[in-house]
């Protein structure tokens, strides 16, 4: 699998100089023995043409996510939701493309090196199992004011200072969890403000639907990649209240649509909200 770096654009200056450079944009740090500083992952840097099409559902199309080991999408303005629409799901970036007369593929590739140098630091806690589960998390149905704070802070990265911002996240939302810790438990859970608590559960007796209808491309890309970080979508959450209390009820599905849990014990819910 490899990294792919995507230049959403309609700026023809952009378009030309990735089309034939391409790889040769990526810093030198990157490409440095072997691109050991992603873990020897290689990038595949390319553009998709905003010109030729506008509508989000072609970008997906277009993007070869399914065999990628991570996505970071850097979008100027000519597809004005693309931040809101896949901020959960890509590493997605703001650019602003360079004015023609500047040395285009400087620019780009110092555009390149700030960004791959957040993706790096986003993969480097997500990588470790004690913050996966808190980024996994499903977004719709974790209620607490930190799930819009992170997804905030993991879309266009490098406008903020991202580590100190990710880590005082990551330290807020560990007080959510009980016990308090985790080394001296195998039962870890995260309390959410309406008082479910969500057990991330390495056991693979259910897995998320995939078929497509009913589901479309963000469901299914929802349960393998978050905010551009591959992981393995056949875990799940399992979501209960505590001393047993029912779990009876309406909750937001993959669609965004309320669906009832018609049981009282536990729901199997999946990262993309999938139960």
């Amino acid at each position: 699998m490899s990294l792919i770096i995507a230049f959403v654009t309609g700026a023809t200056a952009v378009l030309e100089t990735i089309t034939h450079k391409r790889a040769a944009l990526l810093p030198n740090e990157i490409r440095a023995n072997g691109f050991a500083a992603l873990d020897g992952i290689e990038p595949v840097v390319t553009a998709f043409d905003t010109n030729r099409s506008k509508n989000l559902n072609d970008l997906l199309q277009w993007l070869d996510w399914r065999n990628a080991s991570g996505v970071i999408l850097l979008a100027d303005d000519s597809l004005p939701d693309l931040v809101a629409y896949l901020g959960d799901q890509f590493n997605v970036h703001r650019f602003t493309p360079p004015a023609y007369g500047t040395r285009m593929d400087n620019q780009l590739t110092s555009t390149l090196s700030k960004c791959l140098k957040a993706y790096k630091y986003l993969a480097s806690r997500f990588a470790d199992a004690k913050y996966q589960q808190i980024f996994r998390l499903p977004l719709r149905n974790f209620d607490a004011p930190d799930i819009a704070r992170m997804r905030e802070l993991c879309r266009d990265m490098t406008q903020r200072n991202y580590g100190n911002e990710i880590d005082a996240l990551l330290r807020d939302m560990r007080k959510r969890q009980a016990p308090k810790r985790a080394s001296d438990y195998q039962d870890i859970y995260y309390v959410d403000d309406s008082g479910k608590h969500f057990q991330f559960g390495h056991e693979h007796h259910a897995l998320a639907d995939t078929a497509m209808p009913p589901h479309n491309a963000l469901c299914i890309i929802g349960n393998c990649l978050r905010f551009g970080q591959r992981f393995d979508g056949t875990t799940h959450y399992n979501v209960s209240r505590d001393k047993g209390a029912s779990m009876k009820g309406t909750y937001l599905d993959c669609h965004g649509s309320c669906r009832l849990h018609q049981k009282h014990s536990h729901i199997n819910m999946f990262t993309n909200n999938f139960f």
